[in-house]
């Protein structure tokens, strides 16, 4: 399906709990954090040496099928000319550039549970789970790679 704009999803979100089940890794937490606009349930892995986070604290999480603004599909091989990568050198500027935390993941898997989905991503093993009204997230296609993109707020 062609589609006229990267973003698939963005929301802000407050962190609830961090940890729950005890810290399992070294630099990395799982953060439970719940949206006030669309009302979104969240369980994020993510790794705390490069995006610090603690209970309490607020950031802006999107979603997103592609880094490019013109939002034509990126490429599936390292590209050096990429602005994200060398940005500094072209001025270009790209949706990494204003985020501080950036994943990728692979297809994302899907739980529909009445009125919540559930929607699954692993970022190379760091995983996550969002949850929540099924118009909000129909966007979020299984047949397409997730960009993840934070910004503290």
């Amino acid at each position: 399906m062609a589609r006229s704009q990267p973003i698939l999803f963005e929301d802000v979100f407050d962190v609830v709990d961090k940890d729950p089940d005890g810290k399992k890794f070294d630099n990395v937490s799982r953060f439970i954090c719940h949206s006030d606009l669309y009302e979104m349930d969240l369980h994020l892995d993510i790794n705390t040496e490069l995006f610090p986070l603690q209970r309490n604290d607020k950031f802006s999480l999107v979603l997103a099928w592609t880094l490019n603004l013109d939002a034509t599909p990126g490429s599936e091989k390292y590209d050096a000319d990429f602005p994200a990568i060398s940005g500094r050198r072209t001025g270009r500027r790209t949706p990494p550039h204003n985020y501080d935390y950036v994943m990728h993941g692979p297809p994302p898997k899907y739980k529909d549970n009445n009125m919540k989905v559930e929607v699954y991503v692993s970022f190379g093993g760091l995983l996550m789970k969002l949850a929540g009204d099924p118009a909000k997230l129909e966007p979020i296609e299984v047949d397409n790679n997730v960009y993840l993109l934070l910004k503290k707020l």
